[in-house]
């Protein structure tokens, strides 16, 4: 549960070059195209994580309550990954959930990777409840 209102929580979400600020491990992000909304379509950005650091592109598709990525070609640290970010209005704030696949380019024992994405999503979460509540 993120404590401010799903426009602030969208809004967040969908400013890519902020993420640096309150995603852990996110050092960039710039948006390369958007659709007629301003909305993202595909970036570039790089990630600093504990096992690897890795810059690479996504294409993203615009749902009203969900934001979805895919890499766009396998990177120094990702041979394929996709996730994405879902809201809705929930009493007291706005209700979000990560989901993240990443399949490693470089070798990482099955629990670790496990591990790794558990961990970021976690992280990824608090930041952004942080971030979110600064704003509301």
């Amino acid at each position: 549960m993120i404590p401010a209102p799903v426009d602030i929580v969208r809004g967040v979400l969908l400013d890519l070059p902020a993420q640096p600020e309150w995603f852990p491990g996110c050092v960039s992000a710039v948006i390369l195209q958007t659709d007629d909304d301003g909305r993202p379509l595909r970036a570039r950005q790089v990630n600093d994580v504990k096992v690897a650091k890795d810059e690479f592109e996504l294409v993203y598709d615009q749902q009203p309550q969900i934001m979805s990525w895919t890499l766009v070609a396998p990177s120094s640290a990702q041979k394929s990954a996709s996730g994405s970010w879902s809201w809705r209005e929930a009493s007291g704030g706005t209700d979000v959930e990560l989901e993240l696949t990443i399949e490693p380019a470089i070798l990482l024992p099955g629990f670790m990777v496990k591990k790794v994405l558990g961990d970021s999503a976690k992280a990824a979460v608090k930041g952004l409840r942080e971030y979110c509540a600064d704003r509301s």
